[in-house]
């Protein structure tokens, strides 16, 4: 009879999971602080599920080549939420089935409140590396063997005593510095940021928040210039950016084609930048690796002598 560790993370991968990990809570702790930890959402906290969704190769190689952004707007962010809050809750159905409390972290959603800019109530990146399921590149987004950059990652939190994953050992990051060169904010620097998971010393690039949310939120075409989704938009940055400088760039200056394709799913119309995970060298060569396989299976290999 399969261990509950094992059941759950078979009825992951049945809902639609690509991947699943588990960590143990106390693993987060060390490195982050209260409300973000993982007892602070749920006190009873033992074991944090992380699943994995990926996001389809075409929809980025798309993007890449400066033909549509529409497809990785919808099957990269907007769409992909709802599938990966589906993941989740179903997860969290099975576990309170069986006895334990559970609690899902949504895909989305930024506590404006916090003093950390941009940042949730839970961290989906560190939890999928203290989850064994990948480490960070240096542009800080976790890189798995299976699909390098291209994934993102939901969470669940839970007093079952499930048994927590591995390290991953493997470093898919090749130290290329591609997302560094094709950052168009110049957000992602070659100062080191270090962090300490389950014991774990990791680090990656210091990211600015600020600048990276400019350009993702179409403050500027240098994400994708020359792209025929591209609008031209070039907003003055002020010197202060507060809540009230945010709101008139992106509610008034902002051209308005771009406000008006934008909706509750966070999709960011023609704007949505993601040349970090699009140009990541690991991702890339993932995306290769399974596209060998397929020539492989249509037309296998002589291995004659």
């Amino acid at each position: 009879m399969s261990t509950l560790t094992e059941q759950v993370k078979d009825y992951a991968r049945s809902q639609g999971a690509d991947l699943c990990g588990l960590a143990a809570a106390e693993d987060l702790d060390g490195y982050f602080t209260a409300p973000h930890r993982a007892r602070d959402l749920l006190p009873e906290v033992k074991s944090v599920v992380v699943a994995a969704l990926h996001i389809p190769d075409g929809s980025l190689e798309a993007q890449r080549a400066g033909i549509t952004n529409y497809s990785y707007g919808m099957f990269g962010y907007a769409y992909l939420n709802r599938e990966m809050d589906f993941v989740a809750y179903r997860l969290t159905r099975f576990l309170e089935s069986a006895g334990y409390r559970a609690l899902p972290i949504p895909a989305r959603g930024t506590h404006y409140w916090e003093k950390k800019k941009y940042h949730g109530p839970f961290s989906f990146r560190h939890a999928a590396v203290a989850a064994g399921l990948g480490v960070f590149g240096w542009s800080g987004l976790v890189l798995t063997p299976r699909f390098g950059s291209r994934q993102r990652f939901i969470a669940v939190l839970t007093d079952a005593p499930l048994v927590k994953d591995p390290p991953l050992e493997e470093n898919p990051c090749l130290g290329c510095d591609d997302c560094i060169r094709n950052c168009p904010a110049g957000a992602i620097s070659k100062k080191p940021w270090i962090c300490t998971l389950g014991g774990r010393t990791y680090s990656y690039g210091t990211v600015d928040g600020d600048r990276c949310a400019w350009v993702a939120k179409g403050m500027t075409t240098k994400a994708w210039p020359g792209a025929p989704f591209n609008l031209e938009v070039n907003v003055p940055r002020p010197e202060r950016y507060d809540a009230a400088a945010k709101f008139r760039a992106t509610w008034e200056e902002r051209d308005p084609r771009l406000r008006c394709s934008e909706h509750d799913e966070g999709n960011y119309g023609a704007t949505l930048c993601g040349r970090c995970m699009i140009f990541c060298r690991a991702g890339i060569r993932a995306m290769e690796r399974r596209l060998a396989k397929r020539e492989e299976t249509a037309h296998p290999p002589d291995r004659a002598d």
